[in-house]
């Protein structure tokens, strides 16, 4: 993990979950001619266009990006982005949004900041007034917004705007797309990648953990180790290896605390770091547009699907900063405090200064 630079961290962020979204498919299988010369167009488009937003090492300074580009910075100028894991299952009824995180970056000075929103969190600002009160933010979406009268496996977009708006209001700052992938498929992402390797600084024990036929899971403090999609897992003392298992236990310990969500939500922007790796290091030029054809439908954004978006997303990523101290999980008492039902309730004055100072006054 130590060759992974901070710039390249939110790659996965908007890489994984933006960028997928937004690079087209070509007719024809990654190896065939035709597909072949389409990425080719591809990578060259997209080098034309970063010229927009690179860095220009001779004036010293980064041009702003020219008007008409397809994925719109808002009014803030930035790219703010609402990112979500949802929890949804074939089998089962509802959904519920249970990675919530909110990644922005500013394009003239590259510039970045993450901030994850606990599951629990209730009682948050809504766009429409009042606030969520005993409903918890990974439920808004579904209960109070979702067409009821769609199938369970379609997505409401409309609804998903509400909820992108709500987190907005409640952050206090512009969010201008979303993008989600669904655990079922959050696995087959990972997979098509070749798995992740990540360093694990505290060994994760959850012994309450139903997974397949087994109850039990334990990762190891280990560097470099290896995250499939979804393997089977055994109790301790066997090696769990699942990335959807790491990602998502939240009861148990990790290191000499409690595990929980904001534990796991730390976890996962971990995880955000050791993709970059597999995503930066293994491919290149062609390859790595490949890789991202090859998982792009695993993500659903309402972020442009062209050549020009990805090539404008290319050319902002290309020199971005982000600090471990600008990616941040509003867990409590810091940012708020947990209530008798168990939920988590924010001191929102506290929170939005938090957003405006990440978010708009990095230096």
């Amino acid at each position: 993990m130590g060759r992974t630079s901070p710039a390249r961290i939110v790659a996965v962020l908007l890489a994984i979950s933006v960028l997928l979204g937004s690079v087209p498919a070509f007719a024809g299988t990654p190896g065939s001619i035709q597909s072949e010369q389409g990425l080719r167009i591809a990578i060259d488009s997209m080098r034309q266009l970063a010229t927009d937003t690179r860095y220009n090492h001779d004036q010293k300074k980064t041009t702003r990006p020219k008007k008409g580009l397809p994925v719109d910075l808002g009014k803030d100028g930035r790219l703010t982005v609402l990112l979500i894991g949802s929890d949804w299952r074939k089998k089962a009824p509802g959904e519920r949004l249970d990675v919530i995180m909110v990644a922005t970056i500013d394009p003239k000075t590259g510039n970045a900041a993450v901030v994850s929103i606990p599951r629990d969190m209730a009682g948050i600002p809504l766009a429409n007034g009042g606030n969520s009160g005993s409903m918890r933010v990974n439920s808004i979406y579904y209960i109070r917004y979702r067409d009821p009268s769609l199938g369970h496996k379609a997505i409401d977009r409309k609804a998903m705007k509400k909820f992108q708006n709500d987190i907005a209001t409640f952050l206090g700052t512009e969010i201008d797309y979303w993008a989600m992938t669904r655990f079922a498929t959050f696995s087959n992402l990972v997979n098509s990648l070749g798995g992740i390797r990540i360093d694990i600084k505290e060994e994760v024990r959850d012994s309450s953990y139903h997974h397949k036929d087994s109850r039990g899971i334990y990762f190891p403090v280990k560097n470099d180790y290896l995250l499939k999609g979804d393997p089977a897992c055994k109790p301790y003392p066997r090696k769990c290896h699942s990335a959807l298992v790491y990602a998502r236990s939240r009861k148990g310990t990790q290191g000499s605390q409690y595990n929980s969500d904001w534990k796991r939500a730390e976890r996962q922007q971990e995880m955000v770091r050791a993709a970059v790796k597999n995503i930066i290091d293994d491919g290149a030029g062609i390859e790595l547009v490949g890789q991202l054809l090859r998982v792009r439908d695993k993500i659903d954004t309402n972020i442009p699907k062209t050549v020009e978006a990805a090539g404008q997303l290319y050319a902002m990523f290309e020199d971005m900063k982000l600090r471990r101290t600008h990616m941040k999980v509003l867990a409590p008492a810091t940012w708020g405090y947990l209530a008798a039902d168990g939920s988590v309730r924010p001191n929102t004055a506290r929170i939005r200064q938090l957003v405006d100072r990440q978010f708009y006054k990095v230096k």
